[in-house]
């Protein structure tokens, strides 16, 4: 099977568009099996399941949520993207608060998915998420 290679822009919009539907399938296709991540410096997902699990708790808790891209810098395996997190607070779930985070990612792609990204965020909202992820991840 032939698989087109894009460049990291695309990659990055892609996976935006299929997070925007709330469509793990196509988010988790767009990310390297041994994905790495890091938030403000510290490593938060390491691999394409952790990444899946972590937007399915953010789907959960804001199931309203969109990304906005803001701007993306650079086209090739490299990019940088301004982004704005937006969505509701699930009102079954007790102590959110509504996500609006703006932030900066580095990403790098190998032509075909997400390998590595770097968040730049301060955000308590966001920060709940994960950590509602990584709970999540613990009880299986």
């Amino acid at each position: 099977m032939h698989v087109e290679f894009r460049s990291g822009a695309q990659i990055y919009r892609a996976y935006n568009e299929a997070e925007n539907r709330h469509d793990l399938a196509g988010t988790t296709a767009l990310v390297a099996d041994n994905l790495s991540v890091t938030i403000n410096g510290v490593a938060s997902v390491s691999s394409g399941s952790d990444d899946e699990r972590a937007m399915d708790v953010l789907y959960t808790c804001y199931p309203d949520y969109q990304r906005r891209i803001d701007k993306i810098i650079g086209e090739q395996n490299e990019i940088a993207v301004m982004w704005t997190m937006l969505g509701s607070a699930n009102p079954n779930i007790p102590g959110l608060e509504p996500l609006e985070v703006s932030g900066v990612s580095i990403v790098e792609s190998d032509g075909r998915v997400m390998t590595k990204a770097y968040l730049f965020v301060n955000s308590l909202a966001l920060d709940e998420v994960l950590r509602r992820a990584v709970e999540s991840t613990e009880r299986k």
